[in-house]
């Protein structure tokens, strides 16, 4: 499980919450942020051991019917998005919510398009390191027959079903993250001759 309280006695080059990175999601209504948007946006502050420093999620309104796969994906309506922030809103609070923390999601490219594209739209300059976890995972945790989020984390044993909700896929995939980080090291230690050492 994940902790949700918050860790002291970090170190330095932690945030003052003990944060060392953001694991965020976005929900959008299509894959291009040429002409697609952002419907939803959550993040995670983590810190040590995967303790969760604090969470973000906003709905986000907009100004064009919701494609109906898109709801049917990800159980998100036009009603809900009615109540949502318009991103002029949403967006500078994700940033400042992310602070200049390493900036990870598991398919990070695709996310990313879409933060640097509404960065620039409303002149933010995003300067945070991206990291794909899905590549991390490729690389730790090769062999493979699928690297989905749903089937990796079947893979580790995690039981959440995948909502295609950004809050509910960011906690799912920091949980995958951190177990492929998790195998890596153990690796690591076994091929040293440190397999009885705990990490």
């Amino acid at each position: 499980m994940l902790a949700s309280a918050r860790k002291t006695n970090e170190p330095a080059q932690a945030a003052e919450d003990g944060a060392k990175f953001v694991f965020f999601d976005l929900e959008t209504t299509g894959l291009s942020p040429r002409g697609c948007k952002i419907i939803e946006m959550a993040a995670l502050r983590v810190g040590e051991e995967s303790v969760i420093a604090g969470s973000f999620q906003a709905l986000v309104r907009i100004s064009q019917p919701l494609p109906y796969f898109i709801t049917k994906l990800t159980g998100i309506t036009n009603t809900m998005l009615a109540r949502g922030e318009r991103i002029e809103s949403v967006f500078p609070r994700f940033c400042e919510f992310v602070g200049d923390l390493p900036l990870v999601a598991y398919n990070a490219s695709f996310d990313m398009g879409f933060l640097r594209a509404e960065a620039a739209r409303q002149k933010i300059r995003l300067k945070n390191t991206p990291v794909c976890a899905l590549a991390v995972t490729r690389a730790r945790v090769p062999g493979l027959s699928s690297y989905k989020l749903k089937m990796v984390a079947e893979h580790f044993g995690i039981q959440e079903r995948q909502t295609h909700r950004a809050l509910d896929d960011c906690v799912m995939g920091l949980r995958v993250f951190a177990e492929a980080m998790r195998a890596a090291r153990t690796q690591a230690a076994s091929s040293s001759g440190l397999a009885h050492v705990t990490w």
